[in-house]
């Protein structure tokens, strides 16, 4: 092939072929670096989507920067085809490491590691990217032993996505949302916990034991792993978007699936004297009611002025606002006052005050707690003080 931009760029070799394009091995003479290019064949595109594709790619990889994802160096149209130019990630696809047999769960708890580093940085972006392909052939591992993650074509920036999406990935490692055209954050976590069991198992996640719609984790590594690893991959797998974790950092950690339902709200039991109170106040507003019917036939019996009614009327309406007002406090307070400040519930019980119970953090689950949030005493151990040291400070 002859070189290209100018001679710039000497093509050496063939790197790999996708659904996209090609992709080739070659020397930028310029920089004296070797690079890889990524051709689209504008011409023989089956349709317009996919020159999108290849322009979005070419787009996202030039924002970004992490030691993680492949750097930009350049793109131009030259005979009929789009060409991307990026650095040369030198290493071994995940694809061709689990062909001779599994991998150890050491080695897929490195990619998990440099995955939740990727994924935290393209997802935590203004703009977030979601790489919708993530798959054993679009990983690489680097000699030193950390995890590239490579081919961007299916690429999507959530916040400039308009219109219709486009169904892009690979059976066994797309999450169920992404065959409706949907994709967010979670997809690509769905994606690299597929890529890590299919790097325990050596075998595609598709061709796994399945329920339902969801991977059975425990069956496909028959002990294989720990159940540490098979709880975290569990989560990961959650076919059901809403229940799966956000991000990549939730599922390692062991978070909740989704952010957990508020508890519902504590019904008290309705007190006597909320119910003396409602009585008052509805006695009030029908006596104020009544009021204009006696009080123009009492100034009429007594030869007062009939001029006052408006005045008498609209005054006595403040006073009923001032007494009823925030449901009657002022009634609450006229009835403490006179008959005592027990308040006995409806059901004959006395009402005590709530009283707080700290959590006894070896009966609970216990949670992550940053530092600054606890008091002096509870810095140690599992934030509550040992016996003795209660003891002493008794």
């Amino acid at each position: 092939m002859e070189p290209l931009r100018g001679g710039r760029y000497v093509i050496r070799g063939t790197l790999g072929e996708g659904a996209q394009g090609t992709t080739f091995d070659a020397w930028d003479s310029q920089e004296k670096r070797a690079v890889a290019i990524k051709r689209f064949d504008v011409r023989g595109a089956k349709s317009w989507k996919d020159v999108e594709l290849a322009e979005r790619e070419a787009r996202v990889l030039q924002t970004l920067d992490h030691p993680l994802v492949p750097k930009y160096i350049d793109h131009f149209e030259e005979n009929d085809a789009l060409f991307l130019v990026m650095e040369k990630i030198d290493g071994e696809t995940v694809e061709s490491l689990r062909k001779d047999k599994p991998l150890p769960e050491e080695e897929v708890r490195r990619f998990l590691a440099c995955a939740d580093r990727a994924m935290s940085y393209l997802h935590g972006r203004s703009s977030p990217v979601v790489h919708r392909d993530v798959k054993p052939r679009n990983v690489i591992r680097r000699s030193d032993g950390s995890y590239v993650f490579v081919d961007f074509g299916a690429v999507s920036e959530l916040l400039m996505r308009r219109g219709s999406s486009t169904i892009v990935g690979t059976l066994g490692y797309m999450a169920p949302e992404q065959l409706q055209g949907r994709a967010q954050a979670s997809t690509d976590v769905y994606a690299v916990g597929a890529t890590a069991l299919a790097m325990l198992t050596g075998e595609d996640p598709d061709s796994l034991p399945h329920r339902g719609l969801r991977v059975d984790v425990r069956a496909a590594l028959k002990g294989r792993a720990s159940e540490g690893m098979i709880a975290t991959l569990e989560r990961m797998l959650e076919p059901d978007p809403d229940r799966r974790p956000a991000t990549l950092a939730a599922a390692l950690d062991g978070s909740p699936s989704a952010p957990s339902a508020p508890p519902p709200p504590v019904k008290l039991g309705r007190t006597r004297e909320d119910a003396a109170v409602k009585s008052i106040r509805n006695l009030l507003w029908v006596l104020w009611g009544l009021m204009w019917i006696i009080v123009p036939v009492t100034l009429k019996q007594i030869g007062g002025n009939h001029g006052l009614v408006p005045l008498i009327m609209f005054g006595s309406l403040a006073c009923v606002f001032i007494v009823t007002w925030h449901k009657g406090a002022v009634i609450r307070a006229i009835m403490r006052y006179l008959l005592g400040k027990t308040v006995v519930t409806t059901t004959g019980a006395a009402e005590q005050p709530s009283i707080h119970h700290r959590i006894d953090p070896h009966a609970a689950q216990k949670v992550r707690v940053h530092a600054t949030e606890l008091r002096p005493e509870e810095i140690e151990g599992d934030t509550e003080l040992s016996e003795p040291k209660r003891a002493r400070r008794r």
